[in-house]
């Protein structure tokens, strides 16, 4: 992703992102993905205007993220990978506990928590095939939900709800 394939539009209410090369795009023809701003601090938007606003010194052609200060080279989706695996260990959630799908994962899993729609679930996460529910996970909260009508005693009485 070159610095210029990102665009602020609405003052910073919303960004678009082309990606000039995808798995969804075989034809590398680009797409282009719209995210919005949040109300939070953590607002993707306003995290990458304060970037942009910063790195005034790289020409619009120049990668957006750069591994090494001097060479500059752009990140590759295995350093990303790798990195985080690394930032998973080490924050304690275990080695294999983190991959390249996980993002993926999780936005189609909170998706679904909060009630959206299996098939705008799909539309969000671009897929064309009917791979997208493979993606969603259960919490353990659901899980537990889910499993409480089933617990009886040994006599088959069914137990008090916790």
């Amino acid at each position: 992703m070159v610095k210029g394939s990102i665009r602020m539009r609405e003052v910073g209410r919303y960004m678009e992102v082309t990606l000039l090369a995808s798995k969804t795009d075989p034809f590398r023809k680009g797409i282009t993905l719209t995210i919005l701003a949040s109300e939070d601090n953590a607002s993707p938007v306003e995290v990458i205007r304060q970037f942009i606003a910063v790195v005034t010194h790289r020409p619009a052609h120049s990668p957006l993220f750069c591994i090494g200060q001097l060479e500059q080279h752009a990140f590759t989706r295995e350093y990303v990978v790798q990195r985080l695996e690394q930032m998973a260990c080490t924050a304690g959630l275990g080695h294999g506990t983190w991959n390249g799908n996980s993002f993926r994962r999780g936005a189609a899993t909170w998706a679904a928590g909060i009630g959206i729609s299996e098939a705008k679930i799909q539309t969000l996460g671009r897929w064309r095939s009917d791979a997208y529910p493979a993606y969603m996970e259960d919490s353990n909260r659901e899980r537990i939900s889910l499993s409480r009508p089933l617990k009886t005693t040994q006599t088959g009485a069914r137990q008090p709800q916790v």
